[in-house]
């Protein structure tokens, strides 16, 4: 029943955020009936909104249904590769770069656009996001074959490094994973050791530590 009625709570989700005043009687009643779940005007407004900022569209349907989000977990890897000699605590690297706190010239150089397209041919069935917005500094890959509806298994990748007189050096990439499993995750791994970049950090998170 839930399936059939998705599409319906997703279409009228978008209608009352994409609305800036308060949903009518007539929607607050139109989801009450198609949930089963009873809804005040302002949370009902909170909670369509609440997609645009954090939470995906199909994440949002399932809160409507079952009054809380769907299962959440996210695991941050990030690589990089020492220059012979060097010897630093890899949490300071990573705080450093990732506070924009400065560079270090202690770490190599690393062949991003060999490794993007590594992870393109890697992950050949899933769709490089252009609707959100990106730069040159983040990608995102989105699972064409997600395990349920709600679960919008997707990756980011962020890219940290340092100017020199002549270029940029890339020296840290960073894997931000959205409900990825962890043979999809190895895939990750195994690509990054083709360019003998290794995983210095690896943090996990579920919905409930992140709230």
């Amino acid at each position: 029943m839930e399936l059939k009625k998705l599409e319906q709570v997703k279409e009228l989700i978008n209608r009352i955020a994409d609305c800036y005043d308060l949903p009518t009687e007539e929607q607050i009643e139109e989801m009450q009936k198609l949930t089963g779940t009873e809804w005040d005007a302002e949370g009902l407004q909170m909670t369509c909104c609440e997609y645009w900022s954090h939470h995906s569209l199909e994440e949002t349907a399932y809160m409507m249904f079952h009054g809380d989000y769907p299962p959440i977990h996210e695991v941050e890897l990030a690589f990089w590769k020492y220059k012979p000699g060097a010897s630093l605590d890899d949490q300071t690297v990573y705080d450093k770069y990732c506070l924009g706190k400065g560079n270090l010239k202690a770490l190599e150089a690393l062949p991003l656009a060999e490794i993007l397209q590594t992870i393109k041919e890697k992950f050949s069935g899933w769709q490089q996001n252009i609707d959100i917005e990106q730069n040159e500094k983040s990608w995102r890959f989105d699972c064409l074959d997600q395990a349920e509806y709600w679960t919008n298994t997707h990756f980011w990748i962020f890219e940290y490094g340092r100017e020199t007189d002549t270029q940029r050096e890339h020296q840290i990439v960073r894997f931000s994973c959205h409900n990825m499993s962890e043979e999809q995750i190895a895939v990750i791994c195994e690509c990054m050791e083709s360019f003998q970049c290794p995983l210095h950090i690896r943090e996990e998170m579920d919905e409930e530590e992140m709230n």
